[in-house]
């Protein structure tokens, strides 16, 4: 009993830190909107409503503060007080310092948001002890002096680092290189110096408008900077270098002469060479760029080949032929587990994906399971048009859809100058592969699972739906693994023989891997984390009150209004990726789900009531589990 006494008083004198800190830094500032007036002395911060104002259910400390856009103007000084805050966005305001700016006693900040003010001074002390930040964004104040970049490289988690438009001064030189930064700017300051080269992969826009910054990504080369010395201008013009000079032009003419003759008689070898097998055995030439043909064989087999019929199914219009194909211009697009794909642009205008496949089937009844997959038709579902199957290889022609996959969507070009993904967009295309999947698992005519869904495998169409590409050929073909281990359910880390997975393969394999793709859409990380850590365990290691600025994508920012729905689809994910396949939902569940999302929002437990209706193999202890979420 003393000591709960004692953890209430200690609790209590605790929060009242934070309590006066947050009125002192009222009474400093200028509010002319008047958007303080929650913030009174007859409330408590972490009991009351306070704008802008989060806490700790627990400790009853403050651990979010976030004041953007108010057009307040005062001294921050009294915010470095909260010593238990994870994030605090103060972003565009007119607020200063009256002292130089420390961050040391922020010691669990994970995300600072500083731009838009009127901070002044060298960069702020105490940086290095934020040994937890993810994001720090300074941009547009009036920070001077230089920038601490090897205390900042040494930060293991910081993914955001904006400078831009301050007057920070000096090199960029550090030896370590930042292990994980995604998003970089140091652009309208006064830097000089050359660019380390670890950061030549950031684009250029990141560091324009620093006119003594020389060497990649800018244009600005540092070596043509730097003035000859007096001496060796001398020696340029010596009558005895100019006939050194002339030996040299002579020896480089020389060496010139004989590359050419030696690639005479490589072309001349080669053309003899192809002459000679042109009358040999069968032979087939892949070409890659664009513009090239498919394939090109030589011998009698070529005609044959060229002349056999392909099967075709719903939507297959222009070629009946393999010639039709093989005869066309084709652009390699990539290699996958089980062949390489290419888009080929048909003589009459159409285009289309052609996977060449050369792994060994799976199955005696190949054909009767293509001309199955060829019948899948859903608006979620690239649909496979022709294949052509014989002896030497397997062709199969998809519709092209030019928008590229969820995996680029969220992955490419991270970092400055990237558009974000919207919420709006992400939460459309979760639920047009919930829905996809969910046909395929419902199919009449056989039992089909996907077998190998991952982000790169969901593909956008022209009106911007999710289409499942590549469905059942798991089945079909020799598939060893996923490309990425991290798809794959635990149970089949059980067996890793070939039979042995094709045997465990079943429906609630695919449920796993997409909830693994909808953690994905949430967080916008890689499924591999850069720790080795797989993202299903990292987000498990997180807890609940930390998603909103822990786990989700930082692009999201901007809907920020939509948390809840964005924890609702969380909670859903949560439940595809569960350890036992009898604790996953089926996927026409998981659908009506993110529809409920969707249309209601996940709201006093709309996603719940739909939850506990789960199915009838689900366990009452789901169910329970499913309602602590809340």
């Amino acid at each position: 009993m003393l000591f709960i006494i004692y953890f209430l008083f200690f609790s209590l004198g605790q929060c009242s830190v934070d309590f006066n800190a947050l009125l002192s830094f009222k009474n400093s500032v200028f509010d002319p909107s008047n958007s303080l007036s929650s913030w009174v002395n007859s409330s408590n911060p972490c009991f009351g409503s306070w704008y802008g104002v989060t806490c700790n259910p627990t400790t009853h400390r403050v651990t979010r503060l976030v004041l953007e856009n108010m057009n307040l103007s005062g001294s921050t000084q009294s915010l470095c007080q909260l010593s238990h805050l994870r994030l605090l966005s103060l972003k565009n305001n007119r607020l200063f310092s009256s002292t130089p700016v420390n961050f040391s006693s922020w010691h669990y900040i994970r995300h600072l948001y500083l731009s838009g003010n009127l901070l002044t001074g060298i960069f702020p002390t105490g940086i290095s002890t934020l040994r937890r930040l993810h994001r720090l964004d300074l941009s547009h104040n009036n920070f001077h002096g230089e920038i601490p970049m090897t205390e900042l490289t040494q930060l293991p988690y910081l993914l955001t680092l904006r400078l831009e438009s301050n007057s920070f001064t000096g090199p960029l030189n550090s030896i370590a290189s930042f292990s994980a930064i995604l998003d970089f700017n140091v652009s309208d300051n006064n830097l000089s110096g050359e660019i380390p080269a670890w950061m030549s992969r950031v684009p250029a826009s990141s560091f324009q408008g620093n006119k003594e910054l020389c060497g990649l990504p800018l244009p600005s080369d540092c070596f043509n900077r730097t003035a000859l010395p007096a001496p060796l201008t001398q020696k340029i013009h010596h009558p005895e270098s100019k006939r050194l000079s002339n030996r040299v032009v002579l020896m480089i003419i020389a060496v010139d002469a004989v590359a050419v003759m030696a690639a005479l008689v490589t072309i001349t070898w080669c053309c003899c060479r192809y002459k000679c097998c042109s009358g040999g055995e069968h032979k087939e030439v892949l070409e890659t760029k664009s513009g090239s043909k498919l394939q090109r064989r030589s011998g009698s087999r070529e005609r044959d080949v060229e002349a056999e019929e392909m099967v075709v199914f719903e939507g297959c219009k222009g070629f009946r032929k393999v010639g039709d194909l093989l005869k066309s211009s084709a652009e390699l697009l990539g290699k996958g587990s089980v062949g390489t794909t290419y888009k080929v642009v048909m003589d009459g205008g159409d285009v289309v994906v052609v996977k060449r496949v050369r792994q060994r089937r799976r199955r005696r009844d190949l054909n009767g399971w293509l001309r199955i997959l060829g019948g899948l038709r859903h608006t979620n579902i690239v649909s496979l048009i022709a294949y052509y199957n014989s002896k030497d290889e397997l062709l199969l022609v998809y519709d092209i859809l030019p928008n590229g996959s969820l995996h680029s969507l969220l992955h490419g070009n991270r970092g400055p100058g990237r558009t974000p993904l919207s919420w709006s967009t992400r939460l459309k295309l979760a639920s047009g592969t919930a829905r996809g999947l969910a046909f395929i698992h419902g199919y009449s005519k056989a039992k089909i699972f996907h077998g190998h869904l991952t982000s790169s495998n969901i593909i956008v169409d022209r009106q911007g739906n999710a289409c499942i590409s590549d469905c059942g050929l798991r089945q079909v073909l020799y598939a060893p693994s996923l490309s990425n281990d991290d798809y794959e359910a635990p149970e089949l880390m059980l067996n890793n023989g070939e039979e042995g997975n094709l045997r465990k393969y079943t429906q609630k394999c695919d449920v796993y891997s997409f909830g693994v793709i909808l953690l994905e859409i949430l967080t916008g990380k890689m499924v591999s984390g850069e720790s080795g850590v797989s993202l299903v365990k990292w987000v498990q290691s997180v807890g609940k009150e930390e998603w909103a600025w822990e786990v989700f994508d930082f692009e999201m920012l901007g809907d920020k209004e939509m948390e809840e729905e964005m924890m609702g689809l969380m909670q859903v994910a949560l439940l595809c990726v569960a350890t036992l396949p009898k604790d996953r939902p089926k996927m026409s569940m998981v659908h009506r789900m993110i529809e409920d999302i969707r249309t209601k929002g996940a709201r006093n437990g709309g996603t719940i009531c739909i939850l506990n209706d789960f199915s009838s193999d689900s366990s009452p202890t789901l169910s329970e589990r499913t309602l602590s979420f809340k």
